[in-house]
């Protein structure tokens, strides 16, 4: 998880395993989650898009500072960025489930697991997944020229 990954084939397969980390994490591995999706957004191999800011908008040091303090949620909402659409709830078991809202509002995602953090935090790896797959969808469609839909 240290490494710098090159490809984002990688990265993505990370996300991947990451998201059923959090799902299948206990609450006491909750801190060691949240550090490992710093260093996973960290190394964000997308290229970035000159008229948005980086995706990594995030100070490593204050989320570090706020696991010290057991504000996790805390980080996880510095991680996440003022910009998404959420909601955390508990159920009477205990179970955590967190639903957050694509920004066109074309889809939601929940994700259950054992602490709201962890929750919120597949969620939001989960919004990411989907965001990829939508452009890798979109770049891979063929587009036909004008004329052949005429025959």
């Amino acid at each position: 998880m240290t490494q710098p990954v090159c490809s984002k084939e990688v990265w993505t397969t990370r996300l991947r395993d990451f998201l059923h980390d959090c799902a299948g994490s206990a609450p006491s591995e909750e801190h060691d989650r949240i550090r490992e999706a710093v260093l996973l957004l960290l190394h964000d191999p997308r290229p970035r898009d000159d008229n948005k800011p980086h995706r990594a908008h995030f100070d490593p040091v204050a989320i570090e500072a706020m696991l010290g303090c057991n504000a996790s949620e805390s980080a996880v909402l510095a991680l996440i960025g003022p910009n998404d659409t959420f909601m955390l709830s508990r159920g009477m078991n205990g179970t955590c489930l967190a639903t957050l809202v694509m920004a066109d509002g074309s889809e939601e995602m929940i994700c259950e697991a054992a602490t709201l953090s962890l929750a919120l935090l597949a969620a939001y790896v989960s919004k990411l997944l989907t965001v990829m797959e939508r452009r890798n969808q979109e770049k891979s469609q063929a587009r036909l020229p004008l004329g052949v839909r005429l025959h």
